[in-house]
């Protein structure tokens, strides 16, 4: 089972995720993705995957059409809080050079 929140914070919008992103909940995901960004037009997105403990390739695409989304509308997508397996396959798909990745939550937003 996948927990989903959303936040605003110092004008970013925060998708918090827990549980396992896979391709049964990237449908889930998706629309909670889409609907902040609709709703809230970002100029920053920061993904918060802390308690993300498996993430497969339906969760990777789903993030690159995120990133994609937000830099349509001139926005930015930073993701934080990697645990080691999650950035273990961020390594293994060379993503991690093409995502902004911060260790903390708090660096996510301030883009340092």
């Amino acid at each position: 089972m996948l927990n989903i929140q959303t936040k605003q914070e110092d004008g970013a919008s925060v998708v918090s995720i827990k549980g396992k992103v896979n391709f049964e909940v990237t449908a889930q995901l998706r629309e909670v993705i889409k609907e902040t960004i609709a709703a809230e037009q970002p100029k920053l997105l920061v993904i918060n995957l802390e308690g993300v403990s498996f993430i497969d390739s339906s969760g990777l695409g789903l993030l690159v059409a995120a990133r994609s989304s937000v830099d349509k509308n001139s926005g930015r997508l930073h993701l934080c809080c990697l645990t080691a397996q999650v950035k273990k396959v961020f390594d293994q798909t060379n993503l991690t050079n093409y995502f902004s990745i911060f260790a903390t939550e708090q660096d996510a937003l301030r883009g340092s």
